[in-house]
């Protein structure tokens, strides 16, 4: 008999099946309900039982499964975080903000990127075919806002964030927890005027379609530069489209802003990435920062201070904004049916060596 024909004949092995309550009930001699407890840390079991059970949990691996804990108590303890991208600096650093924000909630985010497309945006709206988790954190960037304007009631409870929302319109089963963009924008338009800065540049305007909504991030940042200039004497407005909110689309940008108003003196970048790559065209034009051009961005990434010289930027307070939205989304979990709600979470300026 062949080597071959010899191991084809071996029957196939069995997955050792995972370990449940009645296991670890079953092992200590204790009732399910006394596990449940332990698991789902409840105050009323011993300290001495609580440990015991504690250790045959991990002597058995035991992991809930989150389809039997929705069964049991109607609720899972995940929470699908729908955002455009994970590519980008600002919304890595969001997801790690919520993720960390659940977990001492002692509940799970569960990322889902809408980068694919309208149609992935349109899913999010629908439920993904099925509902996930028991409630949504939604950042909308492609669907029109018309569309969210007409929606009637969200199939679960979402907290919807970002821009591209009509704040009196919000659809029911549903609140919003925004940061003032065109506030920021001009209060950092203001802060390089008061630095003596008088030929002034917005970098970051965009021109697809959806960042040309009224309420989209994009054109508030935009809106709020020229109030600024208008405000304060009413200097010129220089704006420059940029190819995409990334340092790539900042480097390309910032060299067709110098060649063609070589007399700038500050910036505006629509966010942090787009100023680490303007800052970095900025160098291999020979300029200096802030002497001949001051740069200030928005986001307050972590790379933020790692440009040379460090980034002054608008601190959006990550923190804040992902404690607001998961107060409001688990008082909707938890049944509170009342009309939507509009937060706005406070920003600040963050000066570094940009400006000077």
């Amino acid at each position: 008999m062949s080597e071959a024909h010899t191991a084809g004949s071996e029957e196939p092995t069995e997955l050792p099946r995972p370990a449940t309550m009645r296991d670890i009930a079953q092992l200590l001699g204790v009732s399910i309900k006394t596990v449940s407890n332990v698991v789902n840390d409840r105050p009323n079991v011993g300290p001495a039982t609580r440990e015991k059970v504690q250790q045959a949990i991990r002597d058995l691996n035991y992991r809930p499964q989150v389809s039997a804990q929705q069964m049991r108590t109607g609720t899972s303890g995940l929470i699908t975080l729908a955002i455009p991208s994970l590519a980008g600096s600002y919304f890595s650093e969001l997801a790690q903000e919520f993720a960390d924000e659940a977990q001492r909630r002692r509940r799970s985010i569960m990322l889902h990127s809408t980068a694919a497309g309208r149609d992935e945006e349109h899913s999010v709206l629908s439920g993904f075919t099925r509902v996930l988790g028991d409630g949504v954190v939604f950042n909308p960037l492609l669907i029109g806002e018309d569309v969210l304007a007409q929606l009637g009631h969200t199939i679960q409870p979402t907290v919807f964030i970002g821009e591209h929302l009509e704040e009196t319109r919000l659809p029911q089963g549903s609140d919003y927890v925004r940061t003032d963009n065109e506030q920021a924008a001009h209060d950092a338009t203001v802060h390089l005027l008061q630095a003596g800065r008088t030929r002034i540049a917005y970098l970051g305007a965009l021109k697809v379609a959806e960042a040309r909504q009224a309420h989209s991030t994009s054109m508030l940042r935009v809106m709020g530069y020229r109030r600024a200039l208008a405000e304060h004497g009413g200097f010129e407005p220089i704006v420059q489209e940029v190819p995409g909110w990334t340092p790539e689309g900042g480097l390309e940008a910032v060299r067709r802003l110098c060649a063609k108003h070589p007399q700038v003196d500050g910036i505006v970048c629509g966010n942090d990435d787009i100023a680490r790559g303007a800052i970095a065209g900025l160098h291999a034009m020979g300029a200096r920062i802030p002497e001949d051009i001051a740069v200030i961005g928005h986001d307050n990434i972590h790379e933020a201070v790692l440009t040379t010289p460090p980034l002054t930027t608008i601190d959006p307070d990550r923190p804040r904004l992902a404690a607001t939205v998961l107060d409001l989304l688990l008082e909707r979990i938890g049944g509170y049916r009342g009309e939507p709600r509009v937060v706005t979470t406070p920003h600040r300026l963050v000066e570094r060596g940009s400006v000077g």
